[in-house]
């Protein structure tokens, strides 16, 4: 018997049919997907590019009118990327003029403008140090090769500050045929040097035997404390208060009062710079001045060099150097100290500071110094830095009218030497010390 037919069966799909998505649906369906595809190939790529970009360090550089030296740097700075490829240093050029005006702003209410490093100098580093980064003691290994009183302005309670960047030094400058014809010879003592200059000084046919710089802020300041520190003296106590009534400045100011009355010096003291002094020693008319670098710089490059020659200070009980310096910094307000140390341990090493020398500093690194001590121009730069002294890291400027000021009224006749201290240091400073 047969039965019914088998109908072939029609498995239904459970999958529930709605309506068709219109094409704007599936457009913005599509557009969504791929926009959330982009944004993760953009976070991967972005990633992948901050890995391989350096840390750009800003570094704020100061440079007289004309001075090009700084720029040789640009070769040190390519070196430290080279051997530090995730640093980067960015060092951009602005006028000494300006340098006062922008640090102010950058400890000020425009600290968000602030570089991550700059260069300030030795009579500066006091005001600021609150708004520089202090280094730890492991730093200070790195700065065991530098003289330690060069280091002095940039150690503000007992913490480093800042690294040397360039430094310059005082020394006698001679003129070898002005002295020949006065029978005379470079002077090692202040007492020779009197004498050699009064020797040499012949007014009638516009010859001086030395010259002071008795202008305001004309560097009569720097004579005055070369002459008290080469006595042993001092102008700022252990507490940081300056005192100028001492035995040892009224000697250094009466020093000056004697030469200015012997005849030795330029006519008309009071109104001498050491820029014009130093053109009048290049034109053969003064016989010796105390001069930095930048003179042997003039000297080296004039089209026909004179007969000079240099030496060290003169001596009195205590041999010396005076050096003006200027430190590499960071400021606090940087985002990369880390990094900005690397930099400096850097900058601190013999051989980067060696590589300095083509910027026209005097080298403050001891071993970089040994090798110039018996070179007959870079010797005389060189030497007793072991005993070098600085402007004070604080109220230098205050300081240097308190000299100008006691210069004009002694050389001048109106007070003496004692009489001239006594009241400097009344209206410029607090207290007025006993003379010993």
């Amino acid at each position: 018997m047969n039965g019914p037919a088998t109908m072939p069966v029609r498995w239904r799909s459970r999958r529930r049919v709605g309506p068709t998505p219109s094409p704007s649906r599936v457009m913005n369906l599509m557009i969504t997907r791929l926009m959330a595809v982009c944004l993760m190939w953009h976070v991967l790529l972005t990633s992948a590019c901050n890995a391989q970009q350096p840390i750009r360090l800003s570094l704020v550089a100061w440079q007289d009118d004309g001075d090009a030296e700084l720029r040789k740097c640009a070769g040190i700075l390519s070196e430290f990327s080279r051997q530090h490829p995730q640093f980067q240093v960015d060092m951009t050029y602005d006028s000494w003029a300006n340098a006062y005006g922008r640090l102010s702003r950058w400890c000020g209410s425009l600290n968000e403008y602030a570089p991550d490093m700059t260069i300030i100098p030795d009579q500066w580093m006091g005001e600021f140090s609150d708004h520089l980064y202090a280094f730890g003691p492991g730093f200070t290994q790195h700065l065991q090769a530098f003289f330690p009183l060069v280091l002095a302005p940039a150690i503000i309670d007992g913490r480093t500050h800042g690294v040397p960047w360039r430094m310059d030094s005082q020394v006698l400058y001679y003129r070898t045929d002005l002295l020949a014809e006065a029978g005379q010879s470079p002077p090692q003592t202040w007492e020779q040097l009197s004498a050699a200059a009064t020797e040499v000084a012949n007014p009638s046919k516009g010859i001086y035997g030395f010259g002071l710089p008795g202008a305001v802020s004309g560097g009569g300041a720097n004579l005055l404390l070369t002459l008290l520190w080469s006595s042993g003296g001092a102008v700022v106590d252990d507490d940081g208060e300056i005192h100028l009534v001492s035995e040892q400045m009224i000697a250094a100011l009466d020093y000056c009062v004697q030469l200015a009355r012997s005849g030795a010096l330029q006519p008309e003291v009071l109104a001498w710079d050491q820029a014009s002094l130093q053109q009048t020693f290049m034109d053969g008319k003064l016989a010796m001045l105390i001069a930095d670098s930048t003179l042997a710089t003039r000297l080296h490059q004039s089209k026909t060099p004179p007969d000079y020659a240099v030496s060290s200070l003169p001596a009195g009980d205590h041999p010396l150097a005076f050096v003006s310096m200027s430190y590499l910094v960071v400021m606090r307000t940087s985002r990369h100290r880390e990094a900005c140390q690397e930099f400096l341990k850097y900058m601190a090493s013999k051989d980067v500071q060696e590589r300095m020398l083509q910027t026209g500093t005097i080298p403050s690194h001891w071993e970089v110094a040994e090798r110039f001590k018996r070179e007959a121009l870079m010797g005389a730069f060189v030497a007793n830095l072991e005993h070098a002294h600085s402007r004070p890291n604080h109220n230098w400027e205050l300081l240097q009218a308190g000299l100008d000021d006691a210069l004009f009224l002694a050389i001048s006749g109106r007070m003496s030497a004692t009489e001239a201290l006594e009241l400097v240091q009344a209206k410029y400073f607090s207290a007025t010390p006993e003379t010993e």
